[in-house]
């Protein structure tokens, strides 16, 4: 769905306004409101998609999602444009969205439900624990302090734990939680990347780690340095072996960008091994199926909706 007007925005969502569009002291600014509902623009048709019955939204940030002290060693400032991310606070729990550079987001989501919380602080870094032992920094996190400000509200950590204990990512197609290192939906077999397709592309093409893992940009760049690299071992290492009472010294510097290929190599497999955790679907485009409809006071399913026949349907 396009959106042209913001002001739709709030039309198609369940936006808390007094929340959403207020400042620290619980005032109304227009600036604010004119920022969130740019935040949630692109989101609209995944929230749609994700959010529970009268699930409400009370808050949007940009930021980058977390990610290893190895990954931005290797990439430097980058990391934050790589990682970039939507983080929506709902009164329910935390939707966390990867996205590319310009805020688009991947067919990709998780969540972090309240009760999994352990603790939490920061402003531009907010830092996760969770209650499966695990910690996880979202860093700079636009509104972060008001994040935080409105979690301390909402988050009770005496609450019993859910069974995953921490973020969790769910199916971009029926939202199911998916279990993790399985990469298919466990409920409408959506195929998601894997990580051994993604080694043999980072070890067999230039820069494939990257374009499996939908990276483009990095493809391009690793592949441009891969194949400079091929190139001078390739001919050092010929000029060696080919002409008489060659210099050992082109022996030396073969070795040498062989063993400056074989770490690019590695750094790809890492990084893509990494992307891999976003659960990216395979297929670019599918059918969204909607959620089940709640479980009434009866434990009986409210009528209207046939998860197989939706699946069957939309597949």
């Amino acid at each position: 769905m396009k959106i042209q007007n913001l002001e739709d925005v709030f039309r198609y969502l369940p936006i808390k306004g007094e929340i959403a569009f207020a400042n620290a002291r619980g005032k109304f600014q227009e600036k604010i409101k004119k920022q969130q509902l740019k935040y949630l623009k692109d989101l609209v048709d995944d929230l749609k998609h994700v959010l529970e019955e009268g699930e409400e939204i009370l808050l949007s940030a940009r930021g980058a999602s977390p990610f290893t002290a190895v990954e931005q060693l290797t990439t430097g400032a980058w990391i934050y444009y790589i990682k970039r991310c939507i983080i929506v606070l709902t009164d329910r729990r935390v939707l966390h969205f990867p996205t590319n550079y310009r805020f688009k987001p991947r067919d990709s989501v998780a969540q972090i439900r309240f009760q999994d919380i352990e603790s939490f602080k920061g402003k531009r870094r907010v830092t996760f624990r969770y209650k499966n032992g695990a910690r996880e920094i979202f860093s700079q996190i636009r509104n972060g302090k008001r994040l935080v400000q409105l979690l301390k509200g909402l988050v009770t950590t005496s609450s019993t734990s859910s069974q995953h204990g921490g973020r969790q990512h769910l199916c971009p197609r029926c939202v199911a939680p998916l279990a993790r290192d399985r990469y298919t939906c466990p409920r409408c077999r959506l195929e998601f990347k894997e990580p051994a397709a993604a080694r043999l592309y980072s070890v067999f093409l230039p820069g494939g780690g990257y374009f499996y893992t939908r990276h483009p940009w990095l493809g391009i760049g690793d592949a441009v340095t891969e194949l400079v690299l091929i190139f001078l071992t390739f001919v050092f290492l010929l000029e060696y072996f080919m002409t008489p009472n060659s210099d050992v010294i082109q022996l030396y510097l073969g070795l040498f960008f062989a063993a400056i290929l074989a770490v690019e190599k590695l750094i790809t497999i890492y990084h893509a091994r990494h992307f891999i955790n976003e659960y990216i679907p395979v297929e670019k485009s599918f059918n969204k199926i909607p959620q089940p409809k709640p479980v009434s006071r009866t434990g009986i399913k409210e009528p209207g909706f046939d998860y197989e026949e939706e699946r069957v349907r939309f597949l």
